[in-house]
């Protein structure tokens, strides 16, 4: 089992205490146990605790023996969370009543035989052969070794239509295999993941796309016919040929586009070495706590192309076109968002990824990439700008599969590249060149009032140091001056 830290230590303490002082049977329960027979470190330190009885009680009284923070999660089935934070760490203990008479009964009630498995909590904590003491009534440790996904009992997903999108997390983040029951069972429940909330959709969402197979999952997903639930916005691609530049389908060119992500994204190979580092920590980055830009970036890989049925258009050559696709495609961004709860910050991520993701192709066939072009490009895009480059180049190597002109594709790798430098390795130059005056000093100098002019003058500025004409103070105030017109250019 993984060491455990010492605020995980003073929580267990704590919770042993009281459930002797209470005499409260508690019994950790699910991934906690799944996770230390594989020997698996969990990204968030976390103990699910079954109790006969009573959860939602006895998760305010231990939030307040524990000093955490009591979360009521659902009050018809009786689960509540304690989360206790020290300093960096979190640690999350939830509690939930048995869903039948006895534990057993609970355990069969569960969601996949993998997590349905049970420790008594004085063994988990204290002794370190707490494996041998393992309640597993429906073979869960042997479906682990096996590395089969099973359901626990055959109505499962009646139960919580959730755990379809579950049973495929764990495929891909435990490499597993689902059980030959499951697909077709899937297949049948898939319209009921409707009615569940957008925030619990979101997040199995975001854990899958976070993973370096999500490709695989989402390809699994529209097999299944559950990717037509969870992104209805894409069914009208299914089918819809894109000519000879592509060789699948646009919702087929969508998911290819998950699969460059996950094998451009998962070392970064094909970036030269000193980009490696920087591209990873900015993929890293979280816009929303438990949301990277990763998992954002790879779904606007697989919106990205979402206005394409909409605007085709067939020429009498036979020429195929898709003229407007990305300005449409933004427009569908916002249903989408509001169905998953996205942030504000987040919509506008996707939203923006959608609209200028064929930017960077357009630059990658000018004969020059000049500061002014780099400059106007992060510009538009600030920090969104390697996210849109690398949207660009999954999009363009999912294009056209074999028939890529490789001598192509170089060209365009070196022009990426050239603009991912820029951002990462060289900003000053073009990207954010250093402020040689702020507003107040511009009016000031100019004898101007504050205005959406005296943006549009820095930005001038800017963009003039990114070309190299401007490197002073003072050549600054010209420039501005000069931008004014002889009427307006007296301070």
């Amino acid at each position: 089992m993984t060491p455990r830290s010492a605020l995980q230590r003073r929580v267990e303490r704590a919770l042993l205490a009281f459930a002797r002082d209470r005499r409260v049977p508690l019994h950790v329960v699910g991934g906690a146990i799944r996770d230390a027979l594989l020997e698996r470190d969990r990204a968030v330190a976390n103990l699910d605790l079954a109790i006969p009885s009573d959860a939602l009680a006895t998760g305010r009284r231990l939030a307040a023996a524990l000093g955490g923070t009591y979360i009521g999660l659902d009050e018809a089935t009786g689960s509540a969370r304690v989360v206790v934070i020290a300093g960096d760490e979190r640690v999350e203990v939830d509690l939930s009543d048995y869903r039948g008479p006895t534990l057993s009964d609970d355990l069969a009630r569960r969601d996949f035989t993998i997590n349905a498995m049970a420790v008594p909590l004085a063994a988990w904590c204290e002794d370190p052969r707490w494996a041998e003491q393992i309640v597993d009534p429906l073979g869960g440790r042997r479906d682990l070794a096996a590395k089969r996904l099973r359901a626990c009992f055959p109505q499962t997903f009646l139960d919580d239509p959730l755990r379809m999108l579950r049973a495929v997390r764990f495929a891909v983040t435990l490499d597993v295999e689902l059980d030959p029951s499951l697909p077709p069972m899937i297949a049948e429940h898939a319209s009921r993941l409707a009615s569940v909330s957008g925030e619990r959709i979101r997040d199995e969402c975001f854990a899958i796309l976070q993973t370096s197979r999500a490709g695989w999952a989402c390809a699994l997903l529209n097999q299944l016919g559950v990717l037509d639930v969870l992104f209805p916005e894409l069914r009208a691609g299914r089918g819809i040929e894109q000519g000879g530049y592509h060789h699948l389908d646009v919702l087929g060119h969508e998911l290819e586009t998950l699969v460059q992500f996950d094998r451009m994204l998962l070392d970064f190979a094909e970036f030269s070495p000193e980009l490696r580092a920087p591209m990873a920590a900015y993929c890293d980055v979280m816009p929303v706590e438990g949301r990277t830009r990763k998992a954002l970036m790879k779904l606007s890989g697989l919106y990205h192309d979402v206005g394409k049925p909409a605007t085709r258009r067939v020429k009498e050559d036979g020429d195929i076109w898709f003229i407007g696709h990305e300005q449409f495609g933004a427009t569908l961004i916002e249903a989408m968002a509001e169905r998953l709860k996205l942030s504000n910050r987040e919509a506008e991520m996707v939203e923006r990824m959608v609209l200028y993701h064929l930017r960077p192709g357009h630059l990658s066939r000018t004969p020059e990439l000049t500061p002014r072009a780099i400059f106007r490009f992060f510009r538009d895009l600030g920090d969104d700008g390697p996210a849109c480059l690398l949207v660009w180049w999954a999009d363009r190597l999912s294009t056209r599969g074999p028939s890529s002109k490789l001598d192509q594709i170089d060209q365009q790798r070196a022009r990426l590249e050239e603009l991912l430098r820029a951002y990462f390795l060289k900003p000053e130059e073009s990207v954010r060149p250093p402020k040689l005056l702020d507003g107040n000093e511009l009016m000031q100098a100019l004898g101007l009032p504050s205005g959406p002019q005296i943006g549009r003058l820095l930005q001038a500025i800017q963009e003039a140091q990114a070309e190299g004409r401007v490197r002073s103070r003072s050549e600054a105030i010209e420039l501005a001056k000069a931008s004014l017109g002889p009427a307006n250019g007296q301070s």
